[in-house]
C-alpha cells in the first residue's frame, strides 16, 4: 500500500531517543519462513505488503516511515536494538510487535540521525520536536491479563473496494491481537476512535469533469496515516450530483471509491438527497428505477450486507462499555424503518452514536419522526451534513466540508472522534490543505 506521511496524534509518551545509527535487521524468530502466501522471509525490517508475506509469528505494520514484518511481542522478548511497540497493520489491525529503538532500518528509511533537541517517531520514521502529543510510541509493558484471549471478531474489512472480503484480523498462529478491529457486523475495540467525512458531491449536475476527485484523496489518504489509525469512518451523504434517469451518479460514485481507495479500513455511508433525487424531501424507498439510488445501493450498501437504514454495535475488549453505531438514509424511509429505529435507540448501550445526511429540523422524510426519537431517547453524538460547512451544536456534529462546494469560511476537511480514559468523547476539526486543528469540542 502507498504510505502517505503520518498524523501525528497523541498516542504516548515522546521517547527521549537521539535516532542515530542504524539498527540490525533479523531481530529474534526473523529468519523463520514466509507465510502462507509464500511472501519475504520476513522479520524485522523485511518489506511487506499484508501479514502473509511474514512469519508465523509476525504481522505486516507500519514503522521507520513504510511497511515492514515485525515480530509480535508481549513487552519482551526482542531482540538488542529493538523495543516491543504499539504499531498498526494494513487493514487498521494494532499488534505489539519488535522495531528498531532507533527508527531506522538497514534499507535507508526510518529516522537516521536526528538533529541536536530532536527525537525519533519510531511509527512514522521521522524526526520530530520533543512536544507532549508527538505520536511517539512507547514499550508496551506486560499486562495482568496478557494471557487471556480477548473475544475476537473478524478483523476490518473494507466492503466497498476491489479487494472486498479480505479479512486479516492476525492469523491464529500468530496469537490474539492487543485489539481487534471493526467489520461489517461491528467488531470490539479498545476504546473508540474514527473519522467523520460529510458531503463529497462535485458542484453541479452531470459534471463528473469536476468531481472533488483530489480533495476525497487526500482526505482519506490523512485518514489512513494517522497514528493511531481510526478504526473506521462515518459518511454523512451526498457522494454524487446527476440526473436520476441517466448514468453519471454511477461514474461519480466510483471516482468516490477510487479516491478512497487508500483508507484500509471500514466505510458506513449514509444517503444524502443527491442519491435519489436531489430534492431534500425526496424518499427513494422502494424505488427501482433511480439510476443515482440504485448505484448508492451497489456501491455502499449492498457489499456489507445492510438495508439503507442500519446499526453497527461495537464493544470494548474488556467488557467494560458497549456502543452502536446507527446509519440512517433519510432519503429512504418507510414507517417499517421508524418502528426499527425506535426498537435500535431502545436497546441499552453505553454510548450511542448517529449518521444521517440532513440536520435536526429539516423536512427530509426521517426528519420529524426521528427528531421526536431524540428528544426521549439518550445519544451522544448526531453527525450530519447537507450544508457544505463545519459547526457543532449541542450534541450535533455538521460535516459538510469534503469536497462539495464550500458555502461558508470553513476549509475542505474532517473529524475525527476519541473515546476519552476520563470519560465522554472529543471531536477534532482537521483542515485537509495542513492536516492541522482547526476546532476541538467534547461530549458526555
Amino acid at each position: 500500500m502507498r504510505i502517505s506521511p503520518l498524523v501525528l496524534v497523541a498516542v504516548g509518551v515522546v521517547l527521549s531517543l537521539s535516532c542515530g545509527g542504524v539498527a540490525t535487521g533479523g531481530g529474534e524468530g526473523g529468519g523463520s519462513p514466509g507465510g502462507a502466501g509464500g511472501g519475504s522471509q520476513g522479520g524485522t525490517c523485511a518489506p511487506c505488503v499484508e501479514s502473509a508475506d511474514c512469519g508465523a509469528d509476525e504481522a505486516c505494520v507500519q514503522y521507520a516511515g513504510a511497511d515492514y514484518c515485525g515480530k509480535i511481542c508481549n513487552g519482551s522478548g526482542c531482540a538488542a536494538g529493538e523495543s516491543c511497540t504499539n504499531a498498526v497493520a494494513e487493514d487498521g489491525t494494532q499488534f505489539s510487535v519488535c522495531v528498531p529503538t532507533s527508527g531506522t532500518c538497514p534499507d535507508g528509511t526510518g529516522c537516521g540521525v536526528c538533529e541536536n533537541g530532536q527525537v525519533c517517531d519510531v511509527i512514522a520514521g521521522d524526526c520530530v520536536d520533543p512536544e507532549d502529543d508527538a505520536g511517539i510510541d512507547i514499550p508496551v509493558e506486560p499486562e495482568p491479563d496478557a494471557g487471556e484471549e480477548p473475544d475476537v471478531d473478524a478483523g476490518p474489512v473494507d466492503a466497498g473496494r476491489a479487494d472486498a472480503g479480505r479479512v486479516d484480523a492476525g492469523r491464529p498462529d500468530a496469537g490474539p491481537p492487543r485489539a481487534t478491529g471493526v467489520g461489517p457486523d461491528g467488531g470490539t475495540v479498545a476504546k473508540l476512535y474514527f473519522a467523520v467525512v460529510g458531503d463529497t458531491r462535485p458542484p453541479g449536475s452531470n459534471d463528473t469533469a469536476h468531481y472533488p476527485t483530489a480533495i476525497i484523496t487526500k482526505i482519506y489518504d490523512q485518514i489512513q496515516a494517522m497514528n493511531p489509525r481510526p478504526q473506521f469512518v462515518v459518511t454523512t451523504g451526498d457522494y454524487m450530483f446527476a440526473n436520476a434517469t441517466q448514468g453519471q451518479g454511477e461514474i461519480q460514485i466510483q471516482k468516490y471509491l477510487s479516491a478512497r481507495d487508500n483508507y484500509k479500513g471500514m466505510v458506513f455511508a449514509a444517503m444524502g438527497n443527491h442519491e435519489c433525487s436531489g430534492g431534500t424531501k425526496a424518499n427513494c424507498a422502494g424505488v427501482t428505477t433511480n439510476k443515482n439510488y440504485n448505484s448508492f445501493l451497489k456501491a455502499l450498501v449492498k457489499p456489507l450486507n445492510k438495508k439503507p437504514n442500519y446499526a453497527i454495535p461495537i464493544r470494548d475488549v474488556a467488557g467494560k462499555w458497549t456502543a452502536k453505531l446507527i446509519i440512517i438514509s433519510c432519503n429512504s424511509w418507510t414507517a417499517a424503518d421508524k418502528a426499527w429505529l425506535t426498537t435500535t435507540l431502545a436497546q441499552k448501550t453505553t454510548y450511542t452514536f448517529l449518521a444521517r445526511h440532513e440536520p435536526l429540523g429539516t423536512d427530509a422524510p426521517c426528519g420529524a419522526p426521528m427528531d421526536a426519537l431524540l428528544r426521549t431517547n439518550p445519544y451522544n453524538l448526531l453527525m450530519v451534513g447537507h450544508v457544505h460547512q463545519y459547526s457543532h451544536s449541542g450534541k450535533q456534529l455538521l460535516e459538510g466540508v469534503g469536497g462539495a462546494p464550500l458555502t461558508g469560511n470553513d476549509p475542505n476537511g474532517y473529524a475525527t472522534v476519541e473515546q476519552l480514559a476520563a470519560g465522554g468523547f472529543r471531536i477534532r476539526q482537521y483542515n485537509v490543505a495542513n492536516k492541522q486543528v482547526i476546532s476541538t469540542f467534547t461530549v458526555p
